[in-house]
């Protein structure tokens, strides 16, 4: 199928799937190749629909990582105690940067009871303090389990290593290089226009549509949570995108990363963490933020996407990808949470891949 040709097909998949609001973008290192929009916002140009990506956030904050590592200002090997030397000598001493990038530093997914924090409003020093409270389930390296708390803390020591707020360093070295003009870690407090402008999401089963601190709520949008906090658009994470397949240049010829990062970010890392058992790496393999397709599991992002690719995928019903060696990319953002949205955005990939790959 040609690109040509997908329109129609991309459009039955997403009315099958029911899917209130679709926006896609997928091409290569030169440009976008095909630009879908479906339920959009009708004042936005195409593909800026404002969306919230939710975990590709930790995507986008790790590439920020690996940019300060590239330039001295970090190494991966240093320990979250270096930064946060409030949290607990034990366990948390035996965490390094380089365990929260890939997955394995022992922290949960989500706190116990994170609801009600979220329905305190807590701030995210609040849920740093309750981290340290709750300390690990394994010891670092020995395990690779998904952890939305781990990218917290990478937040919190990214903060501490900037000497300045994170949102504010990702605008400033990351977005505005790359082009990323209509991305934002968190709402800014004098943006309410952003407010109403973001498209809402269907909420999942365990936030009620009333509730103040839900995927919907000013709280939450504003937060910029680090593991899920990203608002941002098609475009914003088509150029980010061809930023890597170019190894770190934008679509203006500016340097965002040193190739060096970008080669660390989509190089396999969980392979190499000494005490990291085979059967886990071989199965669940991370590069730094950036995750490998895992076709066989539930949140694969599509049968034909190269085992090459990497990428992420967010629970308000999104997915985005790249294939440095194929030079393809293929963002895919819907508003529908991604247990009842996965099935389409896996055909819809299966079909971008399709027409990409000629």
């Amino acid at each position: 199928m040609a690109v040509t040709d997908i329109h129609d097909r991309l459009q039955q998949v997403v009315e099958e799937a029911g899917l209130p609001f679709a926006e896609i973008e997928a091409g290569g290192a030169e440009g976008s190749h095909l630009q879908f929009s479906h339920g959009a916002d009708a004042a936005a140009d195409p593909g800026e629909s404002l969306v919230l990506v939710a975990s590709i956030t930790k995507s986008v904050v790790a590439t920020l990582a690996l940019k300060l590592a590239a330039q001295g200002v970090l190494s991966l090997s240093q320990r979250v105690t270096h930064w946060l030397s409030d949290l607990p000598a034990v366990p948390f001493r035996r965490i390094t940067l380089r365990h929260l990038l890939t997955h394995t530093a022992g922290l949960p997914d989500q706190l116990p009871g994170h609801e009600q924090i979220r329905a305190d409003h807590a701030d995210l020093n609040e849920f740093v303090r309750r981290v340290g409270e709750y300390g690990t389930d394994y010891a670092p390296g020995t395990d690779c389990r998904y952890s939305s708390m781990g990218f917290l803390l990478l937040g919190a020591c990214l903060h501490r290593a900037l000497g300045g707020p994170l949102p504010d360093a990702l605008r400033d070295l990351l977005f505005r290089p790359a082009g990323m003009h209509r991305s934002w870690l968190g709402i800014p407090a004098d943006r309410d226009d952003l407010l109403e402008q973001a498209m809402p999401c269907q909420l999942p089963a365990w936030q009620d549509a009333d509730c103040d601190w839900g995927w919907n709520s000013p709280y939450w949008r504003r937060l910029g949570a680090p593991w899920g906090g990203l608002l941002t658009t098609a475009g914003d994470l088509g150029r980010l995108c061809r930023v890597m397949l170019r190894r770190g240049v934008s679509d203006d010829g500016a340097d965002v990363l040193a190739p060096a990062a970008v080669d660390a970010l989509v190089q396999e890392q969980t392979r190499w963490l000494f005490d990291l058992p085979e059967s886990v790496w071989r199965r669940r393999p991370w590069g730094y933020g950036w995750r490998f397709p895992w076709p066989e599991h539930p949140a694969g992002f599509g049968d034909l996407v190269p085992r090459s690719a990497v990428g992420h995928w967010g629970a308000t019903g999104t997915v985005f990808w790249l294939d440095p060696h194929e030079q393809i990319y293929a963002v895919l953002l819907t508003t529908t949470p991604f247990e009842d949205s996965r099935t389409a955005l896996q055909r819809l990939s299966n079909a971008i891949v399709g027409a990409l790959r000629v």
